[in-house]
């Protein structure tokens, strides 16, 4: 009889181990396909957001800090937009290699110095940004 009892007992804590260990794995699958979909929809984010590029040559202009040196009409520390427009004779591509870094200046080289550290952020402009802020130089 103890035997029997025993037996039982040893079948019922068993079986009831299994139980538990079937229940903890189910909803550690479910917390895992949540992650996942929490992951696509920062990364769908993302992608928006660095699609949205402001294209506006004035804006581009100020933002970067451009207005600080070359004024309208006005020579100031750098060249005026005037004078600017004027050499390169409305030649866009020059201008925009220029501030690519793969031409000299030709406008007030002596003035290069203070404009030499201001070229590592038009290098890092995309092409549509440079074209945009040539475009607006050459109106003035």
């Amino acid at each position: 009889m103890k035997k029997t009892v025993l037996v039982i007992t040893t079948a019922v804590i068993f079986i009831g181990c299994q139980e538990k260990k079937e229940d903890t794995t189910i909803p550690q699958k479910e917390e895992k396909k949540q992650t996942v979909q929490v992951e696509k929809k920062e990364e769908k984010t993302e992608i928006t957001e660095k699609k949205v590029v402001d294209l506006n040559g004035e804006t581009i202009f100020k933002a970067k800090g451009c207005a600080a040196c070359h004024h309208t009409k006005n020579e100031g520390v750098g060249p005026s937009l005037s004078k600017i427009s004027q050499v390169y004779s409305q030649d866009k591509s020059k201008l925009i290699n220029f501030l690519k870094g793969k031409e000299k200046p030709i406008v007030d080289p002596q003035k290069f110095g203070i404009m030499s550290p201001q070229l590592n952020a038009t290098k890092a402009m995309s092409d549509d940004e440079l074209s945009a802020l040539a475009d607006f130089i050459l109106k003035h």
